[in-house]
């Protein structure tokens, strides 16, 4: 069986019909040389998310060959392409964020041996901490305590993530599209990562911990574990999302020591003038 592309999950069909799900209008734009391209319809205008993905390097001609007949106004890049984009007619609005990417297909003695000496530490003492670990399947009842934490945890840190009435239609459409690895204290939830698969990529959506819990560390527990599980699975990495060093500085630095690869992303992009019909 051919393993299907590691495209990111703004561009991965799952992620597509679920916005579907909710309304949203959803377009699948094909492209030389690229996967089809998944961009929502705001305001009038085409939106792609960490898009698009090459299936070949390609010249930055060709690149903007293929980008001037998509018709999208604003693409936030998953890669580098400035020459290209800059040829399609668009120009720069912001600079481009960093993701970290956890590799599954090492052993998980490389992955952990990867990790800052302080992070393993974190993860040796978690071993010791008197909690149950299990590997769910999200159900929007069972997991209603997760929901609130991470809505109460939004407004307390200020910050917004992506609705969680996505994180119902990925799961309605697919079983096993959203899992939680919990670690339970006393049979009470002490701490939670939710993950969402689109084969072959696992992408961490959000996390929480007690305040009790925060000296077991459990959070890399979790995170390791998950990767094992994930790589025995056939997956091939976790995207942990971005690295914001600013806003949210203690979670960056948990990603940047996890050992995973900090990459950069082409950034955002408006492009002026009339669209193709």
């Amino acid at each position: 069986m051919n393993m299907p592309a590691a495209l990111p999950l703004q561009q991965h069909p799952r992620f597509a019909a679920a916005l579907r799900r909710l309304g949203r209008d959803v377009r699948r734009i094909e492209m030389a040389d690229a996967h089809p391209v998944v961009a929502v319809r705001l305001f009038g205008q085409l939106l792609a998310s960490r898009g698009p993905v090459w299936e070949s390097p390609g010249s930055d001609c060709a690149k903007a060959a293929a980008l001037t007949q998509t018709g999208l106004r604003l693409i936030n890049a998953e890669t580098e392409d400035h020459a290209a984009l800059v040829q399609a007619g668009f120009r720069k609005l912001a600079t481009a964020a960093t993701v970290a990417e956890l590799d599954l297909r090492q052993s998980a003695t490389v992955r952990l041996a990867a990790a800052h000496g302080n992070w393993r530490n974190q993860w040796r003492r978690a071993q010791h901490a008197p909690v149950t670990v299990n590997n769910e399947r999200f159900d929007r009842h069972r997991h209603q305590w997760l929901l609130d934490a991470d809505r109460a945890q939004q407004k307390q840190k200020r910050f917004r993530g992506l609705p969680h009435t996505l994180i119902d239609a990925l799961a309605d459409q697919h079983r096993d599209a959203v899992t939680v690895h919990v670690a339970y204290h006393a049979d009470q939830p002490a701490a939670a990562m939710l993950f969402v698969h689109h084969l072959p990529v696992v992408t961490y959506h959000l996390g929480w911990i007690s305040p009790n819990a925060r000296q077991w560390g459990l959070h890399h527990r979790l995170l390791m574990e998950a990767a094992t599980e994930f790589a025995e699975q056939g997956y091939h990495r976790i995207d942990l999302g971005v690295v914001d060093t600013e806003n949210a500085p203690g979670l960056a630095r948990f990603k940047i020591a996890s050992g995973a690869y900090i990459r950069r992303l082409g950034g955002s992009w408006l492009r002026f003038g009339r669209q193709p019909r």
